[in-house]
């Protein structure tokens, strides 16, 4: 197994970044671009644009309860449907609350590494969304991910290969470093 596959695993979403689904991967890609069009170079304002999208949406569900059975066998979730335990919209939600669930333990702070951890990468987002729009991060993260693991299955050996050196040239620096700088630092003798 890949190291992208390890790391990505297995599902809907590794499946989009690694394009298995070239139709599905492109269309999202293309419809993230348009959206990030609108909003940042065409300086759509967010509020009315999600409106017109609820909107649209609402009335395409309407219409798709109403007359969908002469154009579609699947039918839509019934308001019952989506109460039930294994329905797709309570599994969002359950998602949703164990992310909370895990911020909150995290917060609470019996785990000392993984509370600085987490705090010092939301400091690096706080600095790079002070430079940057949230849309704009979310966009390149989105263009990242789905990018990223593509070309690195493609050129595997060749940034295998360059990854090796890079990191051989590191330790051949810190071998210089720790010959010439830190081994000629004074050491106090330890006293019993």
């Amino acid at each position: 197994m890949s190291p992208v596959n390890q790391m990505l695993g297995e599902g809907a979403a590794a499946d989009l970044c690694v394009w298995k689904n070239k139709i599905k991967s492109g269309i999202i890609l293309v419809m993230a671009t348009f959206i990030w069009f609108l909003l940042e170079i065409m300086e759509t304002r967010f509020v009315p644009f999600l409106c017109s999208i609820l909107l649209v949406l609402m009335l395409l569900l309407f219409l798709w309860v109403k007359f969908g059975q002469l154009f579609f066998t699947r039918r839509p979730l019934t308001p019952e449907e989506i109460k039930l335990e294994n329905s797709p919209v309570r599994v969002l939600f359950s998602m949703i609350e164990g992310l909370f669930l895990m911020l909150y333990e995290i917060s609470y702070g019996e785990d000392i590494k993984t509370f600085l951890s987490t705090i010092l990468y939301v400091a690096i987002v706080d600095t790079v969304g002070s430079y940057i729009n949230l849309l704009t991060i979310l966009y390149i993260c989105l263009v990242c991910s789905m990018t990223i693991p593509v070309l690195y299955l493609q050129f595997q050996e060749v940034i295998d290969k360059f990854i090796r050196e890079v990191s051989e040239e590191k330790n051949k620096l810190l071998e210089v470093l720790k010959s010439n700088v830190l081994n000629k630092i004074p050491r106090a003798t330890k006293e019993e």
